[in-house]
């Protein structure tokens, strides 16, 4: 009911179909939006990996592109600017001291030609050589904004929202503070490969 927009409810129905998937994993439970509010934005779920380790997982959707992004789309094949503004966006909502995944859904035509490792260098890239319009695009107000909030990522997992099947396009990130630990990395990953 507070999401008449069709682009928005395919956003819910992402959101509930990762936490279905979380929890068909029997090591695996789940709290939404666990953290009381604050002044920001903060990730969509709070997963537990039996009783040990918890984890933040937040989910977004890449939107379809509009006739004029596409018309106007100007970067190399592998890089989808829709892409780069999607993880930008929501490295600030990730917590400090926490490991944090980033779940991307997109349309299964994107998913096959995407190169998410050549993204997340491209996106690591401008940040380094301090691009103003970057920053200037994605909100962060300098590099050091930016390298603040970027180790706190510590994986992203790439899925397609309808059309296929198998495991999720992975990227961990080698500079990230609270890497998952590989027993938890196994069992996130086994409750996504559809």
């Amino acid at each position: 009911r507070t999401t008449p927009d069709p682009e928005n409810l395919l956003d819910l129905r992402l959101e509930l179909e990762t936490a279905y998937l979380l929890l068909q994993e029997r090591r695996l439970t789940m709290a939404y939006e666990p953290l009381p509010p604050r002044a920001t934005r903060s990730p969509d779920f709070g997963v537990t990996y039996t009783s040990s380790l918890t984890f933040m997982v937040e989910v977004t959707r890449l939107r379809a592109a509009t006739s004029v992004e596409a018309a106007t789309s100007s970067t190399t094949p592998t890089i989808d600017e829709r892409l780069v503004d999607t993880i930008c966006g929501k490295l600030g909502q990730l917590l400090a001291g926490q490991s944090n995944v980033l779940l991307i859904g997109m349309e299964a035509d994107v998913l096959s030609a995407l190169d998410l490792e050549a993204t997340m260098r491209h996106i690591r890239q401008r940040a380094e050589q301090n691009d103003l319009a970057f920053f200037q695009r994605t909100h962060f107000r300098a590099r050091a904004d930016f390298f603040r909030h970027y180790p706190r990522l510590s994986e992203i997992l790439v899925r397609a929202t309808k059309g296929t099947t198998g495991a999720p396009l992975v990227w961990v990130n080698p500079q990230a503070k609270q890497p998952l630990p590989s027993k938890v990395r196994t069992a996130l990953y086994r409750s996504h490969t559809i």
